[in-house]
């Protein structure tokens, strides 16, 4: 079975302009945005910023551990082996799939423009008002 290459499963555009190669000033943005819809004081990012600004920018996909799903006693299984289950179908790259991609990673990006926005709003509202807001 063919192996998905997870490198080319990152970011594409950023901001309506072409992302490019991740830096780790890129990285440092998108940290101390999260950091700031966040309302972190002194908009400082955390170390879960910080892993989600990456995440973001080099796989594209939100933060979701499957393990998470799981109740806390059946996470590890000290007895060696498992049942046999059928995998997941993987299906075949085309037009139409990256395509969807593409529209998707957008519509995070958009959403993730329009939280920005409306934290820098909020904030400017609360100054005006004199309401620090944290």
């Amino acid at each position: 079975m063919k192996m998905r290459n997870p490198i080319a499963d990152g970011k594409v555009s950023e901001h309506s302009r072409g992302l490019g190669t991740v830096t780790p000033e890129m990285v440092t943005t998108r940290a101390q945005e999260i950091a700031f819809i966040n309302r972190r004081p002194n908009d400082k990012p955390t170390p879960e910023d910080w892993a989600e600004a990456k995440r973001e920018l080099t796989t594209g996909h939100p933060a979701h551990d499957p393990a998470e799903d799981l109740p806390v006693s059946k996470r590890w299984d000290p007895v060696p082996g498992s049942t046999p289950r059928k995998t997941e179908a993987t299906s075949a790259d085309d037009e139409q799939t990256f395509a969807e991609n593409l529209v998707e990673s957008g519509v995070e990006e958009a959403e993730h423009e329009h939280m920005v926005e409306g934290t820098r709003e909020s904030v400017r509202r609360d100054h005006e008002l004199g309401d620090s807001g944290r």
